[in-house]
């Protein structure tokens, strides 16, 4: 629980596609209680549509929505690449990871237990920081070096 806390000292936005709308309110309310701003879809259209109009931390989504792996997902990696994913699964993850669809996202399997999702994406959101941080520190290392 305290990585969580670290991660939603400044509140970080997730928008959860499921097509499941029990799933989808309980997953929402759910990130909401811990702080985080949720905006939830049931349509990846609408996702792409949202994704664009604002900046969003993680996306949470159902595997088994359609056009997720051949439409939505390549389009955030080309265009957001700072956004984390994360792949919601009723399938056994280790038959995913022989799949290889999509080795940069995390997975979770359904039916995920609070705990669980929420510490799985403080520990996303965290690699993200850390990452993004090693970046910028890489970025004005080199600029510094340019300059002398």
């Amino acid at each position: 629980m305290k990585l969580q806390k670290m991660i939603t000292m400044r509140p970080k936005s997730i928008i959860l596609i499921e097509d499941d709308l029990n799933l989808r309110q309980s997953i929402a309310l759910i990130l909401q209680r811990a702080g985080y701003l949720v905006t939830a879809t049931d349509c990846v259209h609408k996702a792409m549509d949202i994704i664009k109009s604002g900046k969003y931390h993680l996306v949470i989504s159902d595997i088994n929505m359609s056009e997720i792996f051949n439409v939505l997902l390549p389009k955030v990696l080309a265009n957001h690449p700072e956004t984390s994913i994360v792949i919601l699964t009723d399938q056994a993850i280790p038959e995913i990871d022989k799949k290889d669809k999509l080795p940069c996202a995390y997975f979770l399997e359904k039916p995920v237990a609070p705990e669980r999702l929420l510490d799985c994406v403080a520990m996303v959101l965290v690699k993200q920081a850390t990452f993004n941080r090693n970046k910028e520190m890489k970025l004005l290392i080199n600029q510094t070096g340019n300059k002398q």
